[in-house]
């Protein structure tokens, strides 16, 4: 018997969002969303897209990209969640700062939304920290501890509170930034 849906399926690479975004491969998930590598096509600029998808309550149906609530039960849920990612996006693209990646565009398309934002070439901390198997060095710990202090600041000075600080939420560019 085939099953109808996967509920943790992908966007498949190729796909169009926006008539303006080609997802180029996926970079990782989280208890809300699906974030991708994407292809800028008017301009050729590498982005990174957020989708909106709640594991355990959305599934994605047979033709790739439309996203749909698992059961009538969770609509209400999945909405007013919706509603809390859009206005996330929303207050970060009020955010400036060379340590707070940018956020350029939101949308709502196939049931769900998606947040376009800068593609950070290089690893997350966690990442960095398993691949080198040992502690950062101290002029190294010192420098990305400044940088998302820097980022935190203007956070904390737009009234804006991080809540999920850790390894894994801390991205380190192939310049070490």
């Amino acid at each position: 018997m085939e099953e109808a849906f996967n509920y943790t399926a992908m966007l498949n690479v190729g796909a169009i969002l926006h008539d303006t975004y080609r997802i180029e491969g996926y970079l990782s998930s989280g208890g809300f969303g699906n974030t991708y590598k994407a292809t800028n096509i008017q301009f050729g600029d590498t982005v990174a897209i957020k989708e909106f998808f709640m594991r355990g309550v959305n599934q994605r149906e047979k033709d790739g990209t439309t996203v749909s609530v698992s059961n009538s039960v969770n609509k209400a849920t999945f909405e007013e969640q919706k509603e809390k990612f859009k206005k996330e996006a929303k207050r970060l693209r009020k955010l400036h700062s060379e340590n707070i990646v940018q956020v350029h565009d939101l949308f709502e398309e196939n049931g769900t939304s998606y947040y376009v934002m800068d593609y950070i070439d290089g690893h997350s901390l966690a990442e960095l920290l398993k691949t080198s198997g040992k502690p950062l060095d101290e002029e190294h710990t010192l420098k990305i501890l400044g940088d998302v202090l820097n980022a935190l600041e203007v956070a904390h000075n737009n009234s804006i509170y991080h809540l999920d600080i850790k390894p894994a939420n801390i991205m380190v560019d192939k310049h070490g930034k």
